[in-house]
């Protein structure tokens, strides 16, 4: 017993008398990738919407990158975790609150911020995004929905963002080894898009894609009823693949449940509505 004591003693008493000012110190930020699922508008009331999958951009008011869009996110407090300053700051940036915010992500890069070292968390926000009533915020001066799209062409991948006539790209270059159990990206070129939030866009679509087909993750982008149909979409949109219907069905069959309503959209064949089905382990 007395052993533990004197070690308790002797930590405390290390502590007490560490220099740490031989280490730089960096700053810690979280930025959030919020994803939000649409139904895309078609004039033609007989025929079904599609799903559109967009994110969520704010545009700088002030520097560095001042007028170029960004990931909403800013510095971690010293009296909060990192999830806590991500929760926060979507709200205090866009005014969204969402069920779904997950880690996936850390970029270190001691140039990724001109005005110091400044190390960043990536999360992953999901909502179906339908009904959101979107403000901009704190050092925001404008927010707004982008369409997304991320796809490999001629050795490099080719991410693209548009809201409207606003259009912006960035062509990156997958960098990982052999040996690396997921892609890594390197920025080729961009426009308008601030800091490293290019790269963070890119790993969270790769994650994405990932978590749909191992995880529960696409009810999250529906509402809490919904079509098959509609779940179909969820996956196929993420995925930028078209699903073989009866197989997409055996495999969420177990995952759903009907709710004994049907749809009542005008000019469209009533559809059974589902609801995820509680109790069911990961896929």
């Amino acid at each position: 017993m007395k052993k533990r004591v004197d070690t308790i003693k002797e930590n405390e008493e290390f502590v007490k008398n560490y220099d740490d000012s031989k280490y730089k110190k960096p700053s810690v930020t979280a930025d959030i990738v919020i994803f939000g699922m649409f139904d895309s508008e078609e004039n033609n009331y007989r025929k079904l919407s599609q799903k559109e999958l967009k994110v969520l951009l704010i545009q700088r008011d002030q520097g560095p990158f001042e007028g170029c869009y960004a990931l909403p996110g800013g510095f971690v407090r010293s009296n909060e975790t990192i999830v806590d300053a991500a929760k926060r700051e979507l709200g205090e940036e866009t005014h969204v609150q969402c069920d779904f915010l997950e880690q996936f992500g850390t970029y270190s890069d001691p140039k990724r911020d001109p005005r110091r070292w400044v190390i960043s968390n990536g999360f992953m926000a999901l909502m179906d995004a339908g009904s959101i009533n979107l403000q901009a915020g704190d050092d925001a001066s404008d927010a707004k929905w982008f369409d997304v799209s991320f796809e490999e062409a001629e050795n490099e991948w080719k991410l693209q963002l548009s809201h409207g006539e606003e259009k912006i790209f960035a062509r990156l270059k997958n960098i990982a080894s052999r040996w690396d159990v997921k892609q890594k990206f390197e920025s080729v070129e961009s426009n308008d898009i601030a800091f490293d939030h290019q790269i963070i866009i890119a790993d969270a679509i790769m994650q994405l894609r990932k978590w749909i087909n191992e995880t529960h993750i696409a009810f999250r982008l529906l509402p809490e009823k919904f079509t098959f149909r509609e779940l179909q979409q969820i996956y196929e949109t993420v995925l930028d693949t078209e699903l073989l219907v009866p197989a997409f069905r055996r495999k969420m069959a177990f995952l759903v449940e009907d709710t004994g309503e049907v749809s009542g959209d005008a000019g469209h064949r009533p559809a059974v509505l589902y609801r995820e089905r509680d109790g069911v382990d990961e896929i």
